[in-house]
């Protein structure tokens, strides 16, 4: 019994409780994925298009719920909810999830894939949201990471300088956008194909800063 504790860490724990959260969201987001194939006549042009939400999902859910277990108190809450809040936001609007609206459009659903679906269009006549549900996982769990850091006063400028290196992510869009200009739409297709591999690379790099900036500021006694 002492052996099996041993190598299976206690879902009490920090790390207990990150490798329960990245099992279930594997195997929830890899069963759901497999159920809409199988129902749906959905064609997949390139395999590596699923494996992005089960990355962004899982890389994101372990990271936030190791940190958010592991750095304790939060006694600049409302420094750490404006610094994630105002950081979550930015990163939404430069994403194209948030933006400005275009007239107005009732609320829309459209199927996808789980985790590129359900994706939601809603443009109230002030805002306009285009909500794909594996990206807005992941800003929401950066944001909630940059506010625990900051909310603890530990490390808050280093968690939001690399907070920064997923906007990596952001810029695919304008980079897609000159670059299409300039090389028309075969450019443009390669680019946003090599913008989702860049991005992934990026999440998950500034997740694992994140989580070594946290480990080493633990007690090692």
């Amino acid at each position: 019994m002492s052996h099996s504790t041993a190598v299976w860490p206690s879902v009490r724990s920090p790390i207990g409780a990150a490798v329960a959260t990245a099992v279930v969201a594997t195997v929830v987001l890899l069963t759901a994925i497999a159920t809409y194939l199988r129902l749906t006549d959905a064609v997949i042009t390139t395999g590596r298009s699923l494996s992005y939400p089960v990355i962004w999902i899982v890389t994101s859910l372990t990271a936030a719920v190791w940190i958010g277990l592991t750095v304790r108190g939060r006694p600049y809450r409302w420094r750490g909810v404006a610094i994630g809040g105002g950081y979550t936001l930015v990163i939404a609007w430069l994403t194209g999830l948030l933006g400005a609206t275009t007239g107005g459009f009732p609320l829309r659903v459209h199927a996808a894939p789980p985790g590129w679906g359900p994706i939601i269009l809603y443009d109230s006549g002030l805002l306009r949201l285009s909500i794909v549900p594996f990206k807005l996982i992941a800003y929401l769990a950066l944001g909630y990471v940059i506010y625990a850091l900051v909310a603890a006063h530990r490390g808050s400028v280093r968690a939001a300088a690399l907070g920064v290196v997923s906007c990596v992510s952001c810029t695919g869009p304008l980079l897609v956008v000159v670059i299409g200009a300039i090389g028309g739409t075969q450019a443009t297709t390669a680019v946003a194909t090599a913008g989702y591999d860049i991005a992934t690379v990026a999440l998950v790099a500034t997740f694992g800063l994140l989580v070594a900036v946290v480990a080493r500021q633990q007690p090692t006694g």
